[in-house]
């Protein structure tokens, strides 16, 4: 094969690539600027992790406003010795997105499971003690089976639970959308007003005790009722237990 002779080099071309040497070269005295991570960016537009969808005047600020921690709530971190206890770091998926519930509407859904749970140990312990409310149709010894038996009989009286049911979570519903958004003006979470007794406390001090033994007590109920109906369903899982 035959090869070529290249082209002798020009002046021109000569003076052309010095003089695009210094192009290559990293210019002195300059520094590139240190990447903060993405997360820090964000958090200074507010406190999401990032900004909302919605746009500035039609729920931006309402959605991205300043909210209260958990830990500014009665028993966040009373069994943790003064640590809230949120180890999935649950009451922080709202800065993630609106989607998901703040802190406050997490307490209000913990504080109401806390009082089925604790009304349903009483309602266990008292049909198990062969205590039942008068009438043939409410006469059953067994608790799991109590609604079940309840409808078979009347279904009718199913009903009028279920309608009662409604009524009160329609009537305890109020503000409850606003919490989803850590909004709390119109009331706070787990608050009904619903005290004919008489028994929340006027100071501060005090009603802040009395909402802990709440909370506490709905906690351990959670617990027993949850302990009770595994050893119902899988009988021997729960030593000890006196509830079949």
């Amino acid at each position: 094969p035959s090869y070529r002779a290249a082209a002798p080099h020009t002046e021109a071309d000569m003076l052309s690539l010095v003089a695009s040497a210094p192009a290559f070269v990293p210019p002195t005295g300059l520094v590139a600027p240190a990447m903060q991570p993405l997360t820090q960016i964000r958090m200074a537009e507010g406190p999401m992790y990032d900004a909302p969808l919605a746009p500035s005047g039609m729920g931006a600020e309402f959605i991205n406003a300043e909210r209260a921690p958990i830990s500014s709530y009665v028993g966040a971190s009373w069994e943790a010795g003064d640590v809230v206890y949120d180890p999935l770091d649950l009451c922080e998926l709202w800065k993630v997105s609106a989607n998901n519930p703040d802190a406050a509407f997490l307490r209000e859904a913990e504080l109401k499971h806390c009082r089925l749970a604790m009304l349903a140990f009483a309602g266990i312990i008292h049909t198990s003690a062969g205590f039942h409310i008068p009438g043939e149709i409410w006469a059953v010894d067994d608790w799991s089976a109590a609604l079940s038996t309840v409808q078979a009989k009347n279904p009718a009286a199913l009903g009028q639970i279920f309608a009662g049911i409604g009524i009160i979570e329609g009537y305890t519903s109020k503000g409850v959308f606003d919490m989803w958004f850590g909004k709390t003006t119109v009331r706070a979470p787990g608050k009904l007003g619903f005290d004919p007794l008489g028994l929340m406390p006027k100071d501060k001090e005090g009603a802040a005790k009395m909402e802990l033994s709440e909370l506490k007590n709905g906690r351990m109920a959670m617990i027993a009722v949850a302990g009770i109906a595994c050893n119902h369903y899988i009988p021997g899982s729960v030593p000890g237990c006196p509830f079949p």
